[in-house]
């Protein structure tokens, strides 16, 4: 009996649990569904929120609101990854395994739903604070703060900035030309490069030239009505009349008093296009023959550009150089402008670090000026970000926050902020910055407009915003690498780690550790990737992006293991250039991966299971020393496949039954050893979105079959062709090709010009290093029509002839050691539109040519 009875007490305690465990199994994927919808409505209120950040509250309350109900995004998507990944795991598995691996999985699928539980219970908690101790009039952001940051800002550029004495004889004789018609002058910058301080200087000097000056400061929430009367109350006293008339009847007062009158105004920030196409829509200021002027200041170079009578009427504020950075340093820290002997070299050394950006060096003068120490100033360089961004230094962070929310279009926001991932003064490729941001999702397809296209707008849109400067252009003209300005990226910094959008790791500071609640899911590291992945980081499960870019100083030659257990909700994983000695087969855990760069030559081998992971966009690899006879056949499996880069002498697997499948995403395939499998996949259309094609000629027979089937990539715009080839017949390659590159193919130079010559959207061409050989190199008549770039390095060719109406959109024309060409056709000097020739080390004849040259409307660089 007694036995019995504690049977019967064990089953009264166990049937419950049993019965508990499995209604966490079974209930386990609906709860992670739910789980996930409660993450999209918590983003959705981030969103709404996130203009919020612990300079502009009051009320510390909503600020502990913000920072738990943030602390729980990463753990939430660590949750709803796990799952995704424990589900393709099993599925992937052929039935024996399966059926092996049931319980760990059921077991698994238990403790996520048990994690969903637990997380649902603290998004509860954590609202019921909200609801018991956060007023709604808290909620809200108070008015007065983004008014106040207004008046700081145009206080903080009205300081009396040093080494603008070059840039205001420049923009004074844009004002001043002899033009009798309405002329507009556009200073352009970024914020808190001295655009209002310029234009003041200016201002106060020649509005005694004009019979009615007027300034006039568009506010970032601006109304037309305001501006209208802004400008109104400095040509003519205001009556109530005037005060209750609308938009239409106060532009068109404004109109008829400017009429047959001399006059300039100043409109300090113009950031939207639309602000100035209504003004010239209204026609608010007369076009005569007066002399009359406006000057516009602004951050954006489209409003420049649309507003501006041309190129030459737009001035870019450059940084101020090292002598006016100490300069202005010195005189706003010392009044006398006399400093300490002890104290210059590190006031110097604070001032560079200010990137020569007047703003910076204002926000630190003030802390400078606080604490003349030399221990303290010591302090300062080593930690100029930080004190940058403190609450304790206003204006500088204040003012970016403000322009960030109000100028920064939504759509560019976390673009800009992702580029904070980046180490100081770092070259940033805009290839792989695109491709970043459509694998987080920042950027995506748009009907028929790809992810792709979009960002490249967005990139162009911030350079537009003055916000990154372009380092390198690309040979049609576009972005290859950019700056992003040094305070911006500072900003980028702490905005990340305060909203829990990306967290910085560098070699001395942890931020993540110390001074933020949550555990990071976006990571950058900026030193070595072992540091991290050596010690038993508790956040690594829940890492989704991990940006490694090492410190070449601390190389260690061992190499890192990749071992993707850890980390098994990694979406983005670039490791820069850390060695990286091996990659474990467990990579096909990571089903969720959909960008991988591996970039360092130490790496020579690769696990097949790569080519199977089914979410995989981006595979970079270029740069290893991986040797792939033929790519694993498991490539045909990889749908979402967008950008393949591969190293050299790399083929595509051979046809199979799996191999029907198209790669129906792919858009660029670098760099291909051709062969007969690859002419037959590229007939039977095995790439119909192929953007970019690089193709590294070995045997020159399979290369020819290769490109005789290029007319079966109607979407191809870029293609490459790398050692020695022969064209086939003309009239094979897609009439989509935008830009063709040859380098060292060894082809006969009018087998080329036969072959590109019908090619109607072709814009770059470049002849690289022995491409093509012969006697001469004609262009017909009217060929080439809108070829805008074309380059020419070590060509073997004595004599280049063109006919009339070839090559007539030329822009830019580059001839680089090509020392068998003696001289160039005479229709180069009437194209209309070639803007720059540049000659490096030209032969003796071509030289004496050049040495006469004169090309109007175009700039000519000589190099002998």
């Amino acid at each position: 009996m007694e036995s019995i009875h504690l049977v019967t007490e064990l089953l009264h305690f166990v049937i419950p649990y049993l019965i508990k465990q499995v209604q966490l199994i079974k209930g386990a994927p609906e709860q992670v569904r739910s789980l996930h919808s409660e993450l999209q409505f918590i983003e959705k209120s981030l969103k709404q929120y996130e203009s919020y950040d612990r300079i502009f509250m009051e009320d510390n309350t909503v600020q502990e609101w913000l920072i738990q109900i943030r602390s729980l995004v990463p753990e939430t998507k660590g949750i709803f990854n796990t799952y995704k990944t424990a589900k393709h795991v099993q599925n992937q598995r052929k039935w024996p395994n399966r059926w092996l691996n049931a319980v760990p999985h059921v077991l698994e699928l238990r403790d996520i739903g048990k994690r969903v539980r637990k997380m649902k219970k603290k998004i509860e908690e954590i609202n019921s604070y909200k609801n018991k101790y956060c007023l709604e009039s808290q909620v809200a952001r108070p008015k007065r703060n983004s008014e106040w940051l207004e008046r700081q800002r145009r206080e903080v550029e009205e300081e009396n900035v040093e080494g603008f004495e070059v840039a205001i004889q420049q923009v004074t004789s844009m004002l001043l030309t002899k033009a009798l018609t309405r002329e507009v002058v556009s200073i352009v910058g970024t914020a808190g490069s001295g655009k209002t301080t310029l234009a003041k200087k200016i201002y106060r000097t020649m509005s005694k030239q004009f019979e009615h000056p007027a300034w006039a400061f568009v506010p970032s929430i601006y109304s037309m009505r305001d501006l209208l009367l802004d400008i109104l109350k400095d040509l003519m006293p205001l009556g109530e009349e005037t005060l209750k008339l609308d938009d239409v009847s106060l532009a068109q007062k404004l109109r008829n008093f400017l009429q047959g009158k001399k006059y300039l105004v100043v409109i300090d920030g113009v950031e939207e296009t639309q602000l100035w196409e209504t003004l010239r829509k209204e026609k608010v200021f007369p076009n005569e023959n007066h002399g009359s002027r406006l000057l516009l200041t602004t951050r954006s170079t489209r409003v420049a550009s649309l507003a501006s009578s041309s190129r030459d009427h737009v001035h870019k504020m450059d940084p101020l150089d090292e002598t006016s950075r100490w300069t202005l340093l010195k005189k706003l820290v010392f009044k006398d402008g006399r400093c300490y002997p002890e104290l210059e070299h590190l006031g110097k050394q604070i001032a560079t670090k200010c990137d020569g950006l007047p703003l910076a060096i204002v926000s630190l003068a003030s802390l400078l000026d606080r604490d003349k120490r030399y221990g303290q100033w010591v302090d300062i360089i080593s930690n100029v970000s930080w004190y940058l961004n403190q609450q304790d230094s206003p204006p500088c962070f204040g003012i970016l926050d403000l322009t960030y929310h109000t100028t920064i279009p939504e759509h560019l926001r976390k673009c800009l902020l992702y580029l904070g991932a980046y180490p100081s003064g770092s070259e940033i490729l805009a290839r792989q910055v695109i491709n970043l941001w459509v694998a987080e999702e920042l950027v995506k397809d748009e009907g028929e407009s790809k992810a792709e296209e979009i960002a490249w707008r967005y990139l162009e849109d911030l350079f537009s915003l003055s916000l990154i400067e372009v380092v390198r252009k690309r040979s049609d003209g576009g972005i290859r690498k950019f700056r992003i300005h040094e305070i911006w990226r500072m900003f980028c910094v702490l905005k990340s780690e305060r909203t829990g959008f990306l967290q910085v790791h560098t070699k001395f500071v942890s931020r993540s550790s110390n001074n933020t609640p949550w555990r990071p899911w976006r990571l950058s590291i900026h030193h070595e990737l072992r540091c991290i992945l050596s010690n038993n980081q508790d956040y690594l499960p829940d890492i989704c992006t991990l940006l490694c870019f090492h410190d070449r100083d601390s190389h260690d030659s061992k190499g890192s293991k990749l071992d993707f257990d850890r980390s098994p909700c990694l979406t983005v994983l670039d490791v820069g250039s850390t060695s990286v000695s091996k990659v474990d087969e467990n990579i096909k855990r990571s089903c969720l991966l959909k960008y991988l760069k591996l970039n360092h030559p130490s790496l020579n081998r690769l696990p097949r299971t790569l080519f199977s992971l089914p979410n995989l966009q981006t595979l970079d690899i270029k740069n290893t020393c991986v040797m792939f006879p033929y790519l694993p056949s498991g490539i045909w499996g990889m749908q979402n496949l967008r950008h393949l880069l591969l190293p050299p002498y790399t083929m595509l697997p051979k046809r199979s039954d799996q191999s029907r499948k198209c790669l129906w995403h792919l858009q660029t395939l670098s760099t291909i050893t051709p062969d007969g499998n690859t002419a037959a996949l590229i007939f039977h259309s095995r790439f119909p979105s192929l953007i970019k094609l690089s193709l590294n000629s070995q045997e020159m027979e399979n290369t020819k079959r290769c490109l005789e089937r290029l007319y079966k990539l109607g979407c191809l715009q870029k293609l490459k062709i790398i050692n020695r080839a022969v064209f086939p017949v003309p009239r094979t390659f897609p009439t989509s090709l935008v830009k063709v590159s040859l380098v060292k193919t060894d082809l006969v130079a009018d087998d080329v010009m036969r072959m590109l010559e019908y090619l109607d959207r072709l814009q770059v061409l470049k002849l690289l290093k022995r491409s093509i050989r012969g006697p001469e190199l004609e262009m017909k008549p009217n060929s080439f029509r809108q070829l805008r770039f074309l380059f020419m390095e070590e060509i073997l060719v004595k004599t280049w002839r063109m006919g009339d109406g070839a090559i007539g959109s030329l822009e830019e024309l580059t001839i680089t050691r090509c020392h068998e060409l003696e001289s160039l056709p005479k229709q180069l000097r009437h194209l209309h539109y070639i803007r720059h020739v540049k000659v490096n080390s030209p032969s003796h004849c071509l030289r004496r040519e050049l040495e006469q040259l004169n090309v109007q409307q175009c700039e000519v660089q000589i190099h002998f």
